[in-house]
């Protein structure tokens, strides 16, 4: 098993660190993928995971924190691939869920990220929040010249955005949300995703999967994500983690798959 999008650099979980990672490890979780969120805290992120093989870490701005003093420029972002555990670019994206005052700030910010995922070839880490027809947009504008690779971390879109999706060869991941009794629309909206361009994550310390909803979130939770979705496709676990293992390895190529987290 794999968790996609995590944030290990949080306090919930860096406090704990050794404990959780050793969780993580009983509970046959083979690879984490960090993702870093804001820059003035990648130097200690990076330190944090970066003696551990099989646990990765990305370099993005979250719209969420973006503003016109923190905005880098796509050089500034693809200056990051030179270190050997980045493997993505993000977490970035749009999201006017709270407010859409720094509406200008995050179009620039995720325009720079874009380039960045293009020149760098590493695949692009999106957030959405109440943003979907404007990602679209500015997606289609962008593969109008050059393909990009592309995920959709906690996938909670519509019918619309798996089209997309399809369409253009993105991956989706799926969070705990999936577990949720109330998330019935999110259900029956990726039912019949191809399982090719499937992957899972926890976003923890946030989102516990059922029956743990509620506690704060770590990579060993995925196994109830896992579980609940290899019956809810209806395949084995033992076939469906093989699917999105491979699937991730084939998206964050630039990865090399291990058989345990270790140092």
């Amino acid at each position: 098993m794999i968790d996609s999008h995590c944030h290990l650099n949080f306090e919930s979980i860096y406090k704990d660190f050794d404990n959780i990672i050793s969780r993580a490890k009983k509970n046959d979780i083979k690879c984490i993928l960090s993702i870093n969120t804001d820059p003035k805290d990648f130097d200690n992120h990076y330190k944090l995971i970066r003696d551990y093989q099989s646990i990765y870490l990305t370099f993005g701005i979250h719209p969420d924190t973006v503003n016109a003093q923190n905005i880098l420029n796509s050089e500034e972002i693809y200056n990051f691939k030179k270190y050997e555990k980045v493997i993505g670019i993000g977490e970035t994206g749009l999201d006017f869920y709270h407010s859409t005052e720094n509406k200008s700030d995050q179009y620039k910010s995720f325009e720079y990220h874009i380039e960045s995922s293009y020149k760098s070839g590493l695949p692009l880490i999106i957030h959405q929040r109440n943003s979907e027809n404007e990602i679209i947009e500015f997606l289609n504008n962008f593969q109008k010249f050059k393909p990009l690779k592309v995920i959709f971390h906690c996938f909670t879109g519509t019918e619309k955005l798996i089209k997309f999706c399809l369409d253009n060869e993105f991956y989706i991941s799926l969070s705990g949300i999936i577990t949720f009794k109330n998330a019935e629309i999110l259900r029956n909206t990726v039912k019949s995703f191809p399982l090719n361009y499937l992957l899972v994550e926890t976003d923890s310390p946030f989102l516990s999967p059922s029956p743990l909803r509620g506690k704060s979130n770590e990579p060993s939770f995925i196994k109830y994500t896992y579980d609940y979705l290899s019956e809810f496709y209806d395949i084995s676990k033992k076939e469906f983690i093989k699917i999105t293992d491979d699937n991730f390895y084939k998206l964050f190529s630039k990865s090399i798959r291990y058989n345990e987290i270790s140092k």
